[in-house]
């Protein structure tokens, strides 16, 4: 494993909404795999409705018992669908739920959270510390007083593959550059910084005494330019991402040319790797979506399954930034088990990640059964 982990990124209150068909109409399309912003403004009481600034749309009747929101949510970037289009779709099912790239980093590498939240008093607040010590994730990281913690409103189609976050920023986005330097003195085997603005990954990135640094970017990550991605490159050893956020980064081949490991995950089409191999030469692999025998309950959490479980898989054979270089076998092991991991929290509808046994299980009988 990786030893002592400590992962600088955010714990949210997920609010989830699992809905009856794809969200996308057009089956041709790849499954939406996006995190976005949004912003309230009055609407239909009777219903959710997510707009893009294409005028694109997606309303969504709301299940029993649903606690809200209801009106409409303008998203800040396109979904990927006609301008003007309007999707509509039902809501089968709800649940509150631990969320945020920091907290499923933590869990699944039994690292330590870095994490800002509001004060004692906001209920917010309250609900995610309650969720973390539910999960056994350890948590420390300033307060920030009057605001409330970040929430997310995750819309899932389950089975059919698609997942929409869309973040609401509360005490991260009123956080100074440097709020997170008292807890940067702790040395760690692995730093992972997960889904910050790209103001305090700077902070977290540059910092000494981790000798392993992993930058997890969301979408807002790159097109951040306040520092742009390519300014952090030199201080990140493994980056990994989902290929629409690979592909929404404009000078990405020069940030791939200055990172030792580049992985981009591609959903159902499998994943690939960038790096160089001992004897100097820069290679790409790519390796197959793990095989399952039924379509996902959820695709929430399958990046930081995979990415979690392929740092996790590279420590374990012995790799470590200072040596430079990883040869083909060692990358090909560690991403076909980081895509076993990826392939079981497919069937986890709460918060949660595969155990070790869970994983050889599956790897011995070549599918999720």
């Amino acid at each position: 494993m990786v030893g002592r982990a400590r992962v600088y990124g955010p714990a949210y209150l997920d609010r989830v909404v699992r809905v009856d068909r794809r969200l996308l109409a057009s089956a041709s399309d790849q499954p939406l795999d996006r995190s976005v912003e949004g912003r309230f403004r009055p609407g239909k009481a009777e219903a959710l409705t997510l707009v893009d600034p294409t005028g694109a749309a997606i309303e969504i009747r709301p299940p029993d018992g649903w606690p809200g929101p209801l009106g409409i949510i303008d998203l800040d970037h396109e979904i990927g669908a006609a301008p003007g289009e309007l999707r509509r779709v039902e809501a089968v099912s709800w649940l509150d739920d631990l969320g945020g790239m920091g907290a499923g980093f933590a869990s699944a590498l039994g690292g330590t959270l870095v994490s800002a939240l509001g004060p004692d008093a906001d209920p917010m607040s309250r609900s995610i510390s309650t969720l973390l010590d539910t999960h056994g994730v350890a948590r420390e990281g300033p307060r920030v007083d009057g605001r409330s913690a970040d929430w997310t409103l995750l819309v899932s189609s389950g089975e059919h593959g698609d997942k929409l976050a869309v973040g609401f920023r509360g005490c991260h986005a009123a956080l100074e550059p440097d709020a997170f330097g008292p807890f940067l003195a702790e040395p760690c085997d692995c730093r992972v910084v997960a889904g910050l603005p790209n103001r305090l990954a700077a902070e977290a990135l540059r910092a000494p005494g981790a000798r392993l640094r992993v930058f997890a970017p969301a979408m807002r990550n790159m097109i951040d330019r306040e520092p742009p991605v390519l300014d952090l490159a030199a201080h990140v050893d493994v980056l990994c991402c989902n290929r629409l956020e690979w592909e929404s980064l404009e000078d990405r081949e020069e940030v791939a040319a200055r990172i030792s490991i580049l992985v981009v995950t591609k959903g159902a089409s499998g994943s690939f790797a960038q790096y160089t191999e001992p004897w100097g030469d820069f290679r790409r692999i790519r390796i197959p979506a793990f095989p399952r025998a039924r379509p996902p309950r959820d695709t929430n959490r399958a990046g930081e399954a995979f990415a979690a479980r392929l740092i996790a898989t590279l420590a374990g054979m012995g790799w470590a930034p200072s040596s430079g270089v990883v040869d083909d076998e060692m990358m090909k092991a560690a991403m076909s088990r980081a895509s076993v991991a990826a392939a079981l929290v497919l069937d986890r509808e709460e918060f949660g990640f595969p155990t070790d046994e869970e994983i050889d299980e599956a790897t011995r009988r070549g599918t999720v059964a």
